[in-house]
């Protein structure tokens, strides 16, 4: 059986407890692209004033290495934030053009949508 598309935009903690939770009751039912605006793989958000202060590093705060991503056959893009979502094509495009096709689309931007930068016209009806 092909595995559905899905597209998750943003890489924050909520969105990759999400796909923990998805891989856990159906590890094959996807084939899974995130987009991540941040250069880092998902990282403790609540632990980033240590990072700021020099406490600690973004490392020690890393709570998915890049080696998670991989095991799970997940495409990770980092530093790319999506600027068009289309949802007659079905497809998300970043702004340096990667483009990725979805059955699925979930947006777990947070309070602060810095992974998808999409004007209202975009978003078609």
């Amino acid at each position: 059986m092909k595995k559905l598309k899905l597209v998750m935009v943003g890489n924050g903690m909520a969105g990759v407890r999400t796909l923990e939770e998805l891989l856990k009751i159906a590890p094959d039912l996807y084939d899974i692209t995130v987009f991540g605006a941040e250069p880092h793989p998902n990282y403790n958000r609540i632990l980033l004033s240590p990072v700021l202060a020099g406490e600690q590093t973004i490392e020690q705060i890393i709570l998915n290495p890049l080696s998670w991503y991989a095991e799970h056959g997940i495409t990770l893009h980092l530093g790319k934030t999506v600027t068009t979502i289309d949802r007659i094509k079905r497809r998300v495009v970043a702004e340096d053009g990667t483009e990725a096709a979805y059955d699925r689309l979930l947006v777990a931007t947070g309070s602060n949508p810095s992974s998808c930068r999409c004007p209202a016209r975009t978003w078609p009806a």
